[in-house]
């Protein structure tokens, strides 16, 4: 049932549609995982897509290749980096505003067909149209930043998993002692009186405390 699916899903749309349609799913797919245009998981989504894009064409040239593999390497650091919201260098940074982010992939794709002696004449112009691009986008939405990679210095990563760490020894501290106050009772107060007079009033969260982005929850930081 699930491969007629499938099967009539695909049949529906002609490759040249149906190959761009997945690119752009990819691209949009990686901008959403931290709600905005750039950050550490969209080097990987865009050698993704290029590389969806040499499936499809079947032959590309040098640089589109070499585009194509050294962004899912890279873009893996930065998957990773994502995953534990890590600290990326300045170098990961400019990699993946300037020559890995949704529009670059977009026009190395577009123009990934002309080739001269195995090399594509059109992918360096391609580059560097999209890094103007980008730079007037960095200047229209200015001081809105269209980017987001996380802490910005290794000390900023280093206290937010020390503030972790000492959230949940603090939490597993109170468990235990609660654990311990419970045992030394043979009979539980049903009367009510008295419960909640003791009992310390819980302390709301202050909002904006938690640096995390995206969709997966604070406790990954620290695998």
């Amino acid at each position: 049932m699930y491969e007629a699916v499938s099967g009539l899903l695909f049949s529906m749309l002609p490759w040249w549609l149906a190959a761009p349609l997945l690119q752009l799913v990819v691209l949009v797919f990686g901008m959403a995982l931290d709600e905005t245009y750039v950050n550490r998981a969209t080097v990987l989504t865009a050698a993704i897509a290029v590389q969806v894009h040499t499936l499809v064409a079947g032959d590309v040239g040098l640089l589109v290749g070499i585009y194509a593999d050294a962004g899912l390497v890279v873009g893996a650091y930065g998957l990773y980096a994502y995953v534990v919201d890590a600290y990326v260098a300045n170098w990961f940074r400019v990699l993946a505003y300037f020559v890995y982010s949704p529009l670059s992939a977009f026009l190395v794709i577009l123009t990934a067909g002309p080739t001269l002696f195995g090399i594509e004449v059109l992918f360096v112009p391609a580059l560097v149209l999209a890094g103007y691009g980008n730079l007037q986008l960095l200047a229209t939405l200015r001081p809105t930043e269209p980017y987001y990679f996380g802490p910005d210095s290794p000390a900023a990563f280093e206290a937010a998993v020390e503030s972790t760490d000492a959230d949940d020894g603090t939490g597993s501290t109170a468990a235990d002692e609660s654990d311990t106050g419970s045992e030394s009772f043979d009979e539980p107060d049903v009367s009510g009186e008295g419960a909640d007079a003791d009992r310390p009033a819980p302390e709301p969260t202050a909002a904006g405390e938690s640096t995390e982005r995206g969709i997966l929850p604070e406790f990954m930081r620290r695998l």
